[in-house]
């Protein structure tokens, strides 16, 4: 391998995470975005997509928790041309469509359209609580099938806590694991969302993940203070320390220079498996 390919970096959109990573993230393999609610994932990631748009790459959504709709409308105020950003709904609602055809089926006839286009439909609103039929193993079907029509670069999944929770595979843990072992092999740069780790278990998806970036909203006193970690990054050096967060107009900012203040700092080395 060339030097030249070894420095080779995906820029994640955001400027100041870049400069956390050393250029940023190393292309071709998963990695995890986490963090509590109101943290910014879902932002800083559709920001990771659209940098990759940008440049000419093909991205894809993996749309679990929010309806594409609503993820467009929450983007809409930062100005970004999200039309080229492509989306797929696996939200679990085909049961109520047809008993007779399985979700990887139902899933394969969808057409996979793009962000500026998604619309409420009052219909898929109102089938929300339609028995779940979604699994780790029928979302890495319909990826697989999916890629075999478009060749993209970029994915994100969007998110992996809920999939989990919807997934009926018995085996969940050994799902992941294929699942990550198949986006590292189809050469995705991939970014999957989750909550915050839970220290009493071990989550596969951060033990096989290439890295961990999180996103902290603390609130210290009256104040909220955000920051952002890289837990982990496989292959390469990064900066270890945390640094503050804002969310702007132009979406996501992280301010490599600058150190997070020492109340927030505190707090945050009063939660388990921080700043390790």
């Amino acid at each position: 391998m060339t030097a030249a390919k070894k420095e080779l970096r995906a820029a994640t959109g955001v400027e100041g995470l870049d400069k956390m990573l050393k250029g940023g993230l190393i292309p071709g393999r998963p990695y995890v975005l986490s963090g509590s609610i109101g943290s910014g994932r879902t932002t800083l990631a559709v920001q990771f997509l659209q940098q990759g748009v940008r440049q000419g790459e093909r991205a894809l959504l993996v749309a679990i928790d929010e309806p594409p709709a609503e993820i467009r409308e929450n983007v809409r105020y930062l100005g970004w041309d999200v039309g080229k950003i492509r989306i797929l709904d696996v939200h679990p609602t085909a049961k109520a469509y047809s008993k007779k055809v399985s979700m990887v089926e139902i899933a394969a006839q969808r057409a996979v359209g793009s962000l500026r286009e998604a619309r409420d439909d009052a219909k898929a609103e109102a089938l929300k609580q339609a028995s779940p039929d979604l699994s780790v193993q029928s979302l890495q079907l319909m990826l697989k099938q999916e890629l075999q029509e478009t060749r993209y670069s970029r994915v994100v999944v969007d998110s992996l806590t809920t999939l989990k929770r919807l997934s009926e595979d018995q085996d969940i843990d050994m799902g992941l694991m294929s699942l990550l072992r198949f986006l590292s092999e189809a050469n995705l740069t991939c970014m999957l969302v989750t909550d915050v780790p839970d220290y009493t278990s071990i989550e596969p998806e951060i033990f096989i993940s290439r890295g961990e970036i999180r996103l902290h909203r603390i609130m210290t006193g009256t104040k909220i203070e955000r920051c952002l970690t890289i837990e982990k990054f496989r292959g390469s050096a990064h900066d270890t320390v945390p640094r503050p967060v804002a969310i702007a107009r132009e979406g996501i900012q992280v301010k490599p220079g600058k150190k997070v203040p020492k109340a927030a700092l505190s707090m945050l080395q009063g939660v388990p498996g921080s700043l390790q």
